[in-house]
Parts: C-alpha cells; structure tokens; sequence
C-alpha cells in the first residue's frame, strides 16, 4: 500500500479504525527521498546545511500532495 514519502520517525503515516483513517506527520518531502536528503520542494540548503531559499507555497501544495496520494492509495 502506497503510503507518500517514508516518515523520518518510527510511526505510520496511517492507521484505520473502523471506518475512519487517521493521517499522521505528514509533511512535504518527495515520496522516495530519505531525511537524509533534499527532497523538500521548495527548500534549498547550502553547503553547511543551513537554509538558502524557503518557498512556504511550495512545501504546502507539496503536503496536501502527500495527502492527497495517501488518501487515494488507502480508499
């Protein structure tokens, strides 16, 4: 099952009970990057690992992407 980007924590990304299905952490990485890497759209790093660009829009439009695909892949 289709779950969006592998979580940085020890947790699902979903838990049904009953008909309901919870969605936890979320967040925007790219489905098939680790928190290892850059696959945050709209954040660049330099080479210390410090901020460069932050693009809010483009991390949000990211998140409700990852929702989106979860949701679908879950009913």
């Amino acid at each position: 099952m289709k779950q969006g980007p592998k979580p940085v924590g020890n947790y699902p990304h979903t838990k049904s009970v009953g008909n309901l299905l919870f969605l936890s952490g979320v967040g925007p990485r790219i489905a098939g990057s680790d928190s290892n890497d850059s696959g945050v759209p709209g954040l660049e790093l330099d080479h210390n690992g410090n901020y460069k660009a932050f693009d809010f829009a483009a991390q949000v439009h990211s998140v409700l992407s990852n929702v989106k695909a979860i949701l679908e892949a879950n009913g």
